[in-house]
């Protein structure tokens, strides 16, 4: 009714009235009766909302103290990090500044520290456990390597990596030896090598490869105070090497010499002599300085082995007769000759570096202890002990620097390895190890010039170094 009221009413009015009649009539009326909507639920819909938002909002001016709260808040987040922040800038500002100060110091240090370069001839740490021990030894020289006796029973010894890691042997390693001087260790391998390494007891890099075209090193000895190597195999000829012009020489056979195998040879004491064990009991004298036949040695049966007093001036032979001969290389005469008490066939001889114990293998396996001024004087002298610990026979009889250890092995079984302590003739029992499964078959032994290492080389070419932790130094 309404609706058509309005409807006439517009028509029959003229354009004034329809101003009027928009006037009077309000926006919201026409458009809720155009939608079909009470005008009374729209109002207090419209009430419900604005009383909702004061609820949550608390009106107009409470939402805006909110916002503005808000902001506040998170810029005096802000300041209070910033705040922090110069705090403990100031914190880590030194309480002085000292002008004397090198501020680029840390770096100048940021190269290889002196502790992690190799150890040299006169820089001699060999361990970080044993750095102590290092240090009191280099204050005190070699004088603390006899201060205190070692004792027999359990020997304080620690398996290094292996000398010859750096550069392994692809033959059975003939002779491994220290350099009188440097914390060097030489080995010589059938497969036609000489090979030099730096002895640290960690990493033992190595120093240099010499390889000898059809020539398999069977034995090799350092000359002239260890600047040269000279090498021996089964041929009329031998080198050397020039360690300091790094150059190495062929010496063709000698005239008149009439020997057809060089492989065994040994350096005497004083550096004077090269001596090659030959045929038939033949035993050449070459000088070590020209490398010229000087004189030949004869003994009965075959020679097996030789030995030298420290000075050099004396040279003790045994061979397959069971007999001992005693050579003045001075006057070059056979001077004495004695029996080794029950034995048949010699295979090794060593003189302590005292001068005071001879000790004689056997191929029964039997080493016999003598003093050495006793056999000087009697032909059938009694050992001082018979060490009966190897079953096979005796190839390798090698003193330590200090007389406090001879190391005996046979190269005939595997771990065929003792440890004799000097002067109670007792085994070390605690070495070989029962589990050390790379030592298979010992060749060749020597000791350090201070006795701090042992090495080893067996038929796998492996160089096996031992670190001897009662001696304090290399």
């Amino acid at each position: 009714m309404l609706r058509r009221g309005i409807k006439r009413s517009a028509d029959q009015s003229d354009g004034s009235d329809k101003a009027r009649t928009s006037r009077t009539v309000p926006s919201a009326v026409r458009k809720s009766h155009l939608k079909g909507q009470p005008l009374g639920a729209k109002r207090e819909r419209d009430q419900e909302e604005k009383e909702l938002r004061r609820k949550v909002f608390g009106g107009e001016e409470e939402l805006k103290e909110v916002l503005t709260s808000s902001t506040s808040t998170k810029e005096q987040k802000k300041q209070k990090k910033k705040s922090t922040a110069a705090l403990n800038a100031e914190f880590r500002k030194p309480a002085w500044e000292d002008p004397d100060d090198n501020p680029g110091m840390f770096e100048k240090l940021a190269g290889t520290p002196k502790w992690a370069k190799l150890p040299t001839s006169k820089d001699e740490d060999v361990s970080d456990d044993d750095s102590d021990v290092d240090e009191l030894t280099r204050r005190t020289g070699t004088n603390l390597v006899t201060s205190s006796s070692l004792p027999s029973g359990l020997l304080q010894i620690k398996r290094c990596p292996d000398a010859n890691s750096d550069s392994p042997s692809t033959g059975k390693l003939t002779c491994v030896k220290f350099h009188p001087t440097a914390q060097v260790l030489m080995t010589g391998s059938t497969d036609q090598t000489i090979r030099l390494f730096q002895i640290d007891g960690k990493n033992n890099p190595k120093i240099q490869n010499v390889f000898l075209n059809n020539f398999p090193v069977m034995s090799a000895d350092f000359l002239k105070n260890g600047e040269e190597v000279v090498m021996g195999s089964k041929h009329q000829s031998f080198y050397y090497y020039d360690m300091i012009g790094g150059n190495v020489v062929f010496v063709p056979k000698i005239k008149g010499l009439g020997e057809n195998n060089m492989a065994s040879l040994r350096v005497t004491p004083d550096g004077k002599f090269i001596v090659f064990l030959g045929s038939f009991g033949n035993i050449h004298l070459v000088s070590a300085k020209t490398k010229e036949w000087i004189h030949t040695l004869h003994m009965s049966g075959t020679v097996a082995d030789i030995t030298f007093t420290p000075d050099g001036s004396t040279m003790f032979a045994t061979g397959d007769d069971g007999k001992v001969f005693v050579f003045d290389l001075n006057t070059r005469q056979c001077v004495h000759h004695f029996f080794d008490d029950g034995c048949v066939h010699g295979t090794t001889i060593a003189l302590s570096h005292d001068s005071q114990y001879l000790v004689c293998g056997s191929n029964t396996g039997v080493v016999n202890t003598y003093d050495k001024d006793t056999c000087m004087t009697s032909q059938s002298p009694r050992p001082l002990k018979a060490i009966m610990n190897l079953t096979t026979s005796c190839t390798t009889a090698v003193f330590n620097p200090c007389t406090e250890i001879l190391a005996l092995a046979s190269n005939v079984t595997e771990k065929a390895v003792k440890l004799v302590h000097f002067p109670s003739f007792s085994v070390f029992s605690n070495f070989p190890e029962l589990n050390d499964t790379k030592m298979r078959i010992p060749c060749s032994m020597d000791f350090s010039r201070n006795s701090g290492f042992l090495a080893m080389g067996n038929h796998k070419g492996r160089a096996l170094l031992y670190r001897l932790n009662h001696y304090g130094s290399y």
